[in-house]
């Protein structure tokens, strides 16, 4: 397998700035995803990747060698479109093989190899079916199988799951995921599900506006996100804006409460920052009326609930504003609209993100 890596990419459309400056170095073997909004240029780098757009600067290199202007066909990558992209007249073998085909690889060799394939992505009962006559998750299948087919140095896939429904992306995100780990290809994945790319990837890759926001592994993408946009584009989480109190002893004070946030210890006194809490980070409990929150708790009273299965979401009028908290669906039984809680957390949980600059 090969490493792969871009430097300094840029691609401009006329005035419109669609990458960057992108730089970034994948590992041998590693499974990294583009993550972003739609219109943050990740498609558009996975494209210069593949060799399908030209970039208006930069290099794309695959284990050392320079690839930019190589053409697609000749870059050894296999790609995996969102729009499954079969020959309608060609059975799911034969769809397989055609990239042995156009290698001229002999007919024996390209039925074992297609069959082999067919066999590891769980259609080796269907290699004679023609693309209308399996599901859209089988379809996406033999797309993937065809793209291996050539044993490519890597792997790209764009948007591969989003045409399908929910339980079917679960179960081939997952098999996507073993497949990788069993060849050991270098897979380059580009989503816009923050759950699809946390739970197949070595590392994530964030992008905003033509640029890398944060490179992390999904713990560190979620639980410590370096700018305001991934804290905002990554799951659910509380956002609060204040300063530095009381310096070094880890706390912020914001227009409604002081909190504790042992991170502020670090902080220049008076410094202006956006506290992060995730709504699993907080702890509940429900308030008698006439009963004081317990010492580093505040106050709230719950506004809504939303029932997430096992968990349930509540939305918590407070003096720092509205706090999502997750709780148990068994606890958020007994909390009605309008029950007066107090919430409370780990000092040691919350991040802080720098706003002087914002």
């Amino acid at each position: 397998m090969a490493g792969l890596e871009i430097q300094k990419l840029r691609k401009q459309f006329g005035e419109v700035v669609a990458l960057n400056n992108l730089d970034l170095s994948i590992r041998s073997g590693e499974f990294v995803s583009f993550l972003g909004p739609s219109g943050c240029g990740k498609t558009t780098a996975l494209r210069i990747i593949a060799g399908f757009e030209t970039p208006t600067s930069g290099r794309v290199l695959v284990d050392g060698k320079d690839i930019t202007n190589v053409p697609a066909n000749r870059r050894d990558m296999g790609m995996v479109f969102q729009a499954y992209s079969l020959f309608p007249n060609m059975t799911a073998r034969d769809n397989v093989a055609f990239g042995l085909r156009v290698r001229r690889v002999s007919r024996d060799q390209q039925l074992r190899r297609a069959a082999e394939l067919l066999e590891m992505v769980g259609l080796a009962a269907a290699m004679n079916r023609y693309p209308h006559q399996l599901s859209g998750g089988q379809q996406q299948r033999v797309a993937l199988a065809r793209a291996l087919a050539i044993e490519p140095r890597v792997l790209l896939l764009d948007e591969p799951l989003s045409a399908l429904d929910a339980k079917v992306r679960v179960q081939l995100r997952e098999e996507i995921r073993r497949i990788q780990t069993r060849l050991g290809i270098t897979t380059l994945y580009v989503t816009h599900d923050q759950e699809e790319a946390l739970s197949v990837s070595d590392r994530v890759v964030v992008l905003s506006q033509g640029q890398i926001e944060q490179v992390g592994t999904p713990a560190e993408i979620y639980g410590e996100p370096r700018t305001v946009f991934v804290a905002q584009f990554v799951g659910t989480m509380n956002r609060i804006a204040g300063r530095v109190a009381s310096n070094g002893r880890g706390m912020v004070e914001t227009d409604g409460a002081v909190l504790r946030a042992d991170g502020a210890r670090n902080w220049q006194n008076g410094a202006r920052v956006l506290m992060l809490i995730r709504p699993e980070s907080i702890s509940l409990d429900r308030l008698e009326e006439a009963a004081s929150p317990p010492e580093g708790a505040i106050e709230g009273r719950v506004r809504s609930h939303t029932f997430l299965g096992a968990v349930t979401r509540l939305a918590v009028a407070s003096p720092v504003g509205e706090m999502m908290v997750d709780v148990g669906t068994a606890q958020a039984l007994s909390l009605s609209e309008g029950s007066r809680v107090g919430l409370s957390w780990d000092p040691a949980v919350p991040r802080l993100i720098d706003l002087s600059d914002q």
